[in-house]
């Protein structure tokens, strides 16, 4: 049984002061610091007194530049395209990084190390990417605070996790799909997620006819989960309920319209 890899941590003040930093720093450039690396990842609460295997130095700067050439080799397009390209391979290589780590990877201040020292820059480029690009302080707070739901990479890390690599890597989701069922499940029931996500692709909706679908969807799910259980071991049981709430989905759409 392999050992629980642990993770660097920022602590709260030195997190809060880097973050300030990286908003002010934002439109002139935010590149790698080698010194805020080496203050960190040696300072005397780097590490949780706990039992794990500590990442090396040598470790991390091998993430460090597996996330440049993933990138590298498989952004490209402009727009939308690019966006999504990077979303996937960033994600996909953050998953496999934590695969030995996933208990690590739910901790916010691991997030904060991994956005504000080891990857500000991808952070950035990725942030100038959206709308978010033209949006004040309190926003860039929100994409870079470890835990919170717009984070730029912590989020794109828990699609992997959910849905797993066929429907993340498959383009197969929305971001309209992502946020509504993220926001609304459970990240320990992954077969739960994947059903939901298999009836929001097989329902054919598509745009705001889609986003009223996976809305209306996640509203009957959250209904019928806190009246019954929704066992995940029993796959028959689960399918029917969520063939029973697409058909009452699509039949209230049908009469909206």
């Amino acid at each position: 049984m392999k050992s629980n890899v642990l993770y660097p941590r920022v602590e709260t003040k030195e997190a809060h002061r880097i973050r300030r930093k990286f908003v002010e720093n934002f439109d002139s450039g935010i590149e790698f610091n080698d010194a805020d690396f080496d203050s960190v990842l040696n300072g005397p609460r780097a590490f949780p007194p706990t039992g794990g295997v500590r990442i090396g130095e040598a470790q991390l700067r091998d993430l460090r530049q597996a996330c440049i050439e993933s990138l590298d080799q498989n952004t490209s397009g402009s727009g939308q395209s690019i966006t999504s390209s990077f979303d996937i391979t960033i994600g996909k290589v953050l998953f496999q990084a934590g695969k030995d780590s996933v208990g690590e990877f739910g901790d916010p201040y691991v997030w904060d190390f991994l956005t504000l020292i080891l990857l500000p820059d991808l952070a950035a480029r990725r942030m100038s990417m959206g709308s978010a690009s033209t949006v004040r302080e309190r926003s860039f707070q929100e994409r870079v605070t470890g835990g919170a739901r717009r984070h730029v990479f912590q989020r794109l890390w828990k699609r992997w996790l959910i849905f797993g690599p066929e429907i993340v890597e498959g383009g197969k989701l929305t971001e309209d799909d992502y946020g509504v069922t993220i926001e609304r499940l459970i990240t320990n029931r992954p077969r739960l997620a994947r059903a939901v996500a298999e009836a929001i692709i097989g329902s054919k909706y598509l745009g705001s006819e889609r986003r009223d679908y996976s809305r209306n969807f996640m509203v009957k799910l959250q209904l019928v989960s806190g009246l019954v259980q929704i066992p995940e071991d029993d796959e028959e049981y689960l399918r029917d309920v969520i063939d029973a709430i697409h058909q009452q989905t699509v039949e209230s759409i049908e009469r909206s319209r």
